[in-house]
């Protein structure tokens, strides 16, 4: 189990498209693209 270990750090993270609402209640469409994998 341990070799699948490595193999399952995720390198980037797909983001679908999606609708953002911005704080002053603009709406904007983001496509979908590729980020980098946030660190929490």
């Amino acid at each position: 189990m341990t070799e699948h270990q490595e193999r399952s750090i995720i390198k980037r993270v797909y983001v679908p498209t999606h609708v953002r609402q911005l704080p002053n209640g603009e709406r904007v469409r983001v496509p979908g693209h590729y980020r980098a994998p946030t660190k929490t």
